[in-house]
């Protein structure tokens, strides 16, 4: 209980600060123009909750049992619990960019097999949290646990770790959107990075504040 009501709690909060950022970013990512408004800032949030506030719970759970309990590396613990956390709440993360692009209607003709599109491509960019994980932790050691010292470091670790493995985060967007890579260029899979790191970093730093805001209280 000491991770996982810490877990749901910042999973709530992020998806609920980060909609918004989210929804641009994927349609940016699929070429497709939106316009942020109070009708289509929240798009898909439904979905977003579904997801993210699981895979948080569960990660943060499996990530500190096997980096305490069964002496794992850090890097090793942090592939580990998130490629399980990605395999169990896949189909809510489809849904919600089928939500955010106006395509729910797809979800009725989809098979079983279509929910978890992109999970592939989820496991290789699960390596992010093999560059992420460590230096955060590394940082963290070195620092003082304020709300001022986690946000640095959860914004420092993310923009380096995101850089790097951006393009699979493409790759996975246009998958669950249909997979058609036709006339894409090198270039294109960085589309939407500036509004990726822009969510991204609020959205990090927002799970990981409120995990251990909560855990410090509890």
């Amino acid at each position: 209980m000491d991770t996982l009501i810490p877990g749901i709690s910042a999973g709530i909060v992020s998806s609920i600060v980060c909609n918004p950022l989210d929804v641009l970013r994927i349609n940016k990512q699929i070429n497709t123009k939106i316009i942020l408004n109070a009708n289509t800032c929240f798009k898909g949030l439904s979905y977003g909750v579904y997801a993210i506030t699981p895979y948080w719970a569960i990660y943060f759970s499996i990530y500190e049992k096997l980096k305490t309990n069964n002496n794992l590396n850090i890097p090793l613990s942090a592939y580990i619990s998130t490629c399980i956390a990605s395999t169990v709440t896949t189909p809510f993360w489809v849904m919600k960019q089928k939500a955010q692009t106006d395509k729910m209607h797809d979800i009725y003709k989809m098979t079983y097999g279509q929910f978890y599109s992109g999970l592939i491509p989820t496991y290789i960019l699960a390596l992010t949290f093999t560059v992420q994980i460590p230096l955060y932790e590394y940082l963290k050691s070195k620092t003082n646990n304020s709300t001022f010292n986690t946000f640095i470091n959860t914004s420092v670790s993310k923009t380096v770790a995101s850089s790097i493995f951006y393009p699979l985060d493409t790759v996975r967007v246009v998958l669950r959107n249909g997979g058609n890579f036709s006339g894409m260029k090198i270039h294109h899979y960085y589309r939407g990075l500036g509004i990726y790191l822009m969510r991204s970093i609020p959205y990090h730093t927002s799970v990981f504040c409120t995990f251990e805001f909560v855990k410090n209280f509890m």
